[in-house]
């Protein structure tokens, strides 16, 4: 448990968000009780951290308040496969409480530096299973998160190589980019764990995108500026339509 002063800098934590991710924050915890306030634990977490690990026991509630989270499945072929990424505000551990699970369903790490709210299962689920708002806020955030992923993998089911890097590029792109330009300091076997693809494909691909102009790449960066994105968006828009004429 935090000492004395815990609830000045939750809400000091609190204060320091965007106005976005603290309205969000603020309304989910809106009806939270007072000991359940003062049991939350600030962590802060370098990039690179795995904090939750799939198959280990359920036993701690993350919920993400600043950075970039990355779920990584490994049971696809032996292959690290980043397939979602989460920014905040997101909570780790209810879809688990939910639907009864014991253990964690993947593994998270995190791809910036951090900070997050922590707090023991058993005091989290005590508060979910007796409050409606915040219930019904994770069950519309759980149902959002499971349709964008199915739509996500419908797409990738069917992209292959160089298509497929264009649509992870697309999305890095809407996640990342600010007035305009994204850049990106990933490595090939970052990209080949984003995308399912090994790192020789990842470096063909890459290669071939610059060559067709979707990426510029500025030394260790590679940039996306609007019009390479609205490219890109136009290409995959044009996969998915034949695909749906098939």
């Amino acid at each position: 448990m935090l000492r004395q002063d815990s609830m000045e800098q939750l809400l000091s934590l609190i204060e320091s968000l965007g106005r976005q991710e603290r309205e969000y924050l603020e309304d989910y915890l809106a009806e939270a009780p007072l000991w359940l306030m003062q049991s939350f634990q600030i962590q802060r977490l370098p990039r690179g951290t795995i904090f939750i690990r799939e198959e280990e026991e359920v036993n701690m509630i993350y919920i993400l308040v600043k950075g970039v989270v990355r779920a990584v499945d490994h049971r696809v072929l032996g292959i690290a496969y980043d397939y979602m990424r989460f920014e905040p505000i997101k909570v780790f551990g209810t879809m688990e409480i939910l639907l009864d699970r014991e253990i964690y369903e993947t593994t998270l790490s995190t791809v910036t530096d951090c900070t997050l709210l922590v707090i023991s299962r058993h005091k989290f689920e005590k508060w979910v299973r007796s409050d409606r708002h915040v219930l019904l806020m994770e069950i519309k955030s759980m149902g959002n998160y499971l349709l964008e992923q199915a739509k996500k993998e419908r797409i990738f089911l069917f992209l292959q190589g160089a298509d497929r890097m264009i649509l992870l590029f697309m999305r890095l792109y809407e996640h990342n980019q600010e007035n305009g330009i994204c850049d990106l300091r990933m490595t090939r076997q970052e990209l080949s764990e984003s995308s399912g693809l090994c790192v020789k494909t990842v470096n063909r691909s890459v290669k071939a995108m610059e060559e067709d102009g979707y990426i510029t790449k500025k030394g260790y960066t590679l940039e996306i500026n609007k019009e390479q994105y609205l490219k890109m968006k136009e290409f995959i828009a044009d996969k998915v339509a034949n695909y749906e004429k098939k």
